[in-house]
């Protein structure tokens, strides 16, 4: 392996166990190294770190693969991805569909592996990664035998490695849609066509927990609902009527299908962007519960401040909308922005329509999501409950 030397300033945050380092962390010349190449890290002072890949098109230029001296090959592999499907096995008591490997959080930065039963939906995302495509799908099929591997890598990210978008069926032959069992309910997955890698695994526990709280005849509103997650758990949990709204219509279809495969009624449906929609609702004190979860609003640091001028927007139609004493969760998807920027979203409209929030649940991505302490962007789903008082 090549050596890539960091700044003696960088050598604490190695030893913290940090996985990435900047472009502007390192004492070497870039353009020595080749996108997706292993190298060792070296500090001119404090010698050998870790084993990493590069990319120097990134600003991420190296991403930490192992903080000791070790082989990146068929051994490593095999073993990481073994280790990361063993830590999901209390999950396939309430789910058959989990996330397998969580990139950075399973120490495999740039891959991701989603189980749907015995098929699974990849993410190759960084020309680290992307260099050893053959042996991950190769493993892949040898601890899991999998009837059918589909991938669908995130097109965003791969532009920024210079790499070319890839999607599509590796493996098997693709089936039309997936019954995902979760918490006794049924929810039907379109994995080619749907977003991201085919269902949000990742809130699965936040859809238990605000449905929890859903009392017998409330009346739900569920903002950007997807293929209808939470408001399909709240008409489970009791509620007699639940309005689902999202832009696409294909999710409006696959959540009519969802509702009616689990024999629930009272949806109300919607082919909407939110904004509009509730500009032209107008609800006043309509709701017992309103569900907030856009997309990603903030995909970069520099998109944070207009996201959250959207999520004030939709937390003060919301709370209009909310009936006195009445229940919002506000999710964001974006670490940049994050539990700190939602509460001091919460305060503005707190103080500009003279209500109070009162702080029931504090919420992030499931366990099959894990976050790496060391890797702050790895805390990128967060979630608040509050209870309305006007």
């Amino acid at each position: 392996m090549n050596k890539v030397y960091v700044k003696h300033s960088v050598v604490a945050k190695i030893r913290r166990f940090t996985p990435w380092i900047y472009a502007n962390e390192i004492d070497s010349d870039p353009e020595e190294f080749q996108s997706g190449e292993v190298v060792a890290l070296f500090s001119k002072k404090d010698g050998f770190l870790g084993t990493a890949y590069v990319n120097p098109k990134c600003a991420i230029f190296a991403r930490v693969l192992s903080f000791g001296k070790e082989e990146i090959g068929k051994k490593f592999f095999h073993n990481r991805i073994k280790k990361a499907i063993a830590k999901r096995g209390a999950l396939l008591h309430v789910t058959n569909a989990v996330r397998l490997v969580h990139s950075e959080a399973d120490f495999l930065p740039g891959l991701i592996v989603d189980q749907y039963g015995d098929a699974l939906c990849i993410q190759i995302n960084t020309a680290g990664m992307e260099a050893f495509r053959d042996l991950i799908v190769h493993t892949l099929k040898h601890l899991l035998n999998p009837s059918w591997i589909e991938e669908k890598s995130d097109v965003h990210s791969r532009e920024i490695e210079g790499l070319v978008s890839k999607n599509g069926t590796l493996f098997g032959e693709a089936k039309a849609l997936f019954e995902l069992h979760e918490n006794a309910l049924t929810f039907l997955v379109d994995i080619q066509d749907a977003q991201k890698t085919g269902f949000y695994l990742d809130q699965r526990k936040n859809r238990a927990i605000c449905a929890s709280y859903v009392k017998q005849d409330d009346t739900v509103l569920d903002l950007c609902c997807n293929t209808g997650g939470f408001g399909i758990y709240a008409l489970k949990a009791g509620a007699k009527e639940c309005v689902f709204v999202d832009v696409s219509e294909s999710a409006i279809e696959q959540t009519k299908a969802n509702v009616e495969r689990n024999t629930l009624s009272g949806e109300s449906l919607h082919v909407k962007d939110v904004f509009t929609f509730m500009k032209e609702q107008k609800y006043k004190n309509t709701f017992d519960m309103i569900m907030i979860d856009p997309p990603s609003f903030a995909k970069t640091k520099e998109q944070a401040s207009g996201a959250k001028r959207g999520f004030k927007h939709l937390l003060m139609e919301s709370t209009k909308a909310v009936k006195d004493s009445g229940l919002i969760a506000l999710f964001s998807c974006s670490f940049h922005v994050g539990k700190k920027e939602l509460l001091e979203i919460a305060m503005e409209v707190s103080h500009d329509l003279k209500v109070q929030y009162i702080l029931l649940e504090q919420m992030q991505q499931d366990s099959d999501h894990p976050c790496l302490i060391n890797a702050s962007a790895s805390f990128y789903l967060n979630g608040l409950l509050f209870r309305v008082e006007k």
